[in-house]
């Protein structure tokens, strides 16, 4: 996954590959030099556990 970037250092766009990034610099009339390209790893999900209350607990309020 690769990530685009303006001169400003703001992400533009995020895309599988250099030719989805390359459109979208044509796409919009941004100058590829104003612009750069960077690796983005794709995110792991991490696991949720849910909480559980122990028996008698009660909420207090």
């Amino acid at each position: 996954m690769l990530g685009l970037y303006d001169s400003d250092g703001i992400l533009r766009f995020t895309g599988l590959d250099r030719e989805a990034c390359l459109a979208y610099v044509r796409l919009f009339g941004l100058s590829l030099a104003s612009c750069s390209l960077t690796d983005i790893p794709i995110p792991v999900p991490l696991p949720v556990r849910s909480r559980r209350r122990h028996q008698g607990e009660e909420c207090s309020n």
